[in-house]
């Protein structure tokens, strides 16, 4: 993980060194979207290369925190600071030209810019690899092999990241603020069922952290419920108020 973090950090800062030593230089993105950048990788040095790695190992509960820093603080930032588009300045023109391309070549691409169904998929690929990840046969998979728990991992941030990508650009392309409040509460609402059968399990769940006790196990359902319930209600209230803005827009 640390090899694919310092790959990301390499691009990111010759994409923006190359951006701004350019002879006309100019933000590929705002100066609060750059510090979201690196507010992500903070957090994302937190969940992967702190204490907090090594002791999701022995506790379930810092597990799940890990998990919830990855899935509400790392993909909400990255997906607010357009990362991708000062990592493409890294690259020569003919290449972002040919990524554009191939990019644009995939089938659904171009429509899923602008089509709600888009929107509805990357919250239903978030909510199965949410379900997936947390099975605990696939849990205790992870835990067990190295390469499957960087792929765990990766795919929770991807997931996430797309999640958060639709809700935070809603009102510009594919989803209205309306819709968005709805796709947030749904998801927020699976989030709940799935950490209530956490907590209310009569046995623990998971192979790994067997010997801990439900004590440990019942800590990671309150940790997966009540600050994910803050996050889906903050991003809910912003979406409100999107909508009620522009409502007001649209009446003067």
């Amino acid at each position: 993980m640390e090899t694919l973090i310092a790959i990301l950090m390499a691009l990111y800062l010759t994409g923006l060194v190359t951006m701004l030593s350019s002879r006309h230089p100019k933000w590929a993105v705002s100066k609060p979207r750059v510090l979201a950048f690196f507010a992500a990788v903070l957090a994302l040095v937190l969940a992967l290369l702190s204490p907090v790695d090594a002791l999701s190992e022995e506790l379930f509960s810092v597990h799940m925190f890990q998990h919830l820093l990855l899935i509400l603080a790392v993909a909400p930032l990255l997906a607010y600071s357009n990362s991708h588009l000062v990592i493409l300045r890294a690259f020569p023109i003919s290449t972002r030209r040919y990524i554009g391309q191939a990019i644009a070549a995939f089938p659904g691409m171009k429509q899923a810019a602008h089509k709600e169904v888009a929107a509805w998929i990357a919250a239903g690929f978030f909510v199965v690899t949410m379900w997936f990840w947390h099975i605990p046969a696939a849990y205790d998979w992870a835990l067990g092999n190295e390469a499957v728990h960087v792929c765990e991992h990766v795919t929770l941030l991807v997931a996430a990241t797309f999640f958060w990508r639709v809700v935070l650009t809603s009102g510009k392309r594919r989803l209205s603020p309306a819709m968005a409040v709805v796709l947030v509460s749904l998801v927020g609402i699976q989030g709940s069922f799935l950490s209530a059968l956490i907590m209310f399990a009569p046995h623990p769940l998971y192979a790994a952290y067997s010997g801990n006790g439900l004590d440990d196990q019942v800590l990671a359902g309150v940790l997966m419920c009540i600050p994910a319930s803050f996050v889906y209600l903050g991003s809910t209230i912003w979406a409100l108020s999107r909508m009620l803005g522009n409502s007001r827009t649209h009446v003067r």
